[in-house]
């Protein structure tokens, strides 16, 4: 019996190895190429900024006095030379007065030295008066110059205030709310009162890593980097919302320094703003336009895989 099943054994194996033989090798798999060249594409990088009145100014009083009338809405636009604030003006009037009134007395008194030196002055050579009568006449004319161009110095002076009573707005704007209100004592260079904000045209302020501001300067050495010099780039505004803002802006300024702090170099781009889309205090996102990259390597994403160390 054992004898029967080693025969019946050894005359299936030929019968296996024959199967195995005729399993099909798996086919080569296709790999598609692709043949990639550098081209030249805009280089546009995009920056994180926050919007600035052009012109930002304090409105703040020039005199000491009470604030007696607010002439203008809140909020609202102003032009140059519109009134703002009224100080109470009687005491300034006062002072005007006053300060009239001394300079048409000093000018009397020199009226009265010069007249006394024109009668002294021929008595000398007759000896009916001494030298030092003469010389107190002449004395006397020097101060009562002296005396009127003080006293125009303060007329001078009572008129500036007595103006800056009403105080008038600067430039042309839209203007904050007012800081203090009718009734309250403002003291000269101290108080704000409100500011105008000069919106047309307006900056965005944004910052660039020195590390990026060192390659792009090299780029553009090599001339990796072409196109519009620094003060010909363009500026395109994103919006929170994902619009995009109708008008371009140009390059501004780079500041001359780096924040220690932070490591970045301050720019800024200028915007018109006829119709006042931009107000002060926004984020948004400011792309600059104007220059290209060139060599740049083009790879399909299709081609980019995912591994430990990154695509």
């Amino acid at each position: 019996m054992l004898g029967f099943l080693l025969v019946l054994g050894l005359t299936g194996l030929p019968g296996c190895k024959k199967e195995a033989a005729s399993t099909p090798a798996p086919p080569i798999p296709e790999v598609p190429v692709v043949t990639v060249s550098s081209v030249t594409m805009p280089d546009e990088p995009e920056f994180i900024g926050q919007t600035e009145a052009s012109r930002p100014v304090e409105i703040r009083s020039q005199v000491t006095g009470i604030l007696k009338e607010r002439f203008f809405a809140e909020g609202r636009d102003v032009k140059r030379g519109d009134r703002l604030y009224q100080i109470d003006p009687i005491p300034f009037k006062a002072a005007m007065s006053s300060a009239n009134a001394r300079v048409a007395q000093a000018e009397a008194r020199l009226v009265q030295a010069k007249q006394n030196f024109a009668r002294v002055k021929p008595l000398l050579a007759d000896q009916a008066v001494s030298q030092k009568d003469v010389d107190d006449a002449v004395a006397e004319e020097l101060a009562a110059k002296a005396a009127l161009e003080g006293a125009k110095g303060d007329q001078v002076k009572a008129k500036f205030d007595l103006n800056n009573t009403l105080i008038t707005a600067p430039i042309s704007g839209r203007i904050e709310r007012s800081r203090l209100y009718e009734g309250r004592l403002i003291s000269a260079q101290t108080d704000l009162l409100t500011t105008i904000h000069q919106l047309d045209p307006m900056y965005v302020n944004a910052s660039a890593p020195e590390t990026f501001v060192l390659k792009r300067f090299r780029d553009r050495a090599t001339h990796r980097i072409q196109g519009a010099t620094l003060y010909e780039l363009r500026g395109v505004i994103t919006f929170a919302d994902g619009s995009t803002y109708s008008q371009e802006g140009k390059f501004d300024l780079l500041e001359v320094g780096v924040r220690s702090a932070t490591g970045t170099r301050d720019f800024r781009v200028i915007f018109p703003n006829p119709d006042s889309v931009l107000f002060p205090g926004q984020f948004v996102k400011v792309r600059i336009l104007g220059a290209v990259r060139t060599g740049v390597i083009l790879v399909p994403q299709s081609a980019v895989q995912q591994g430990p160390k990154g695509p």
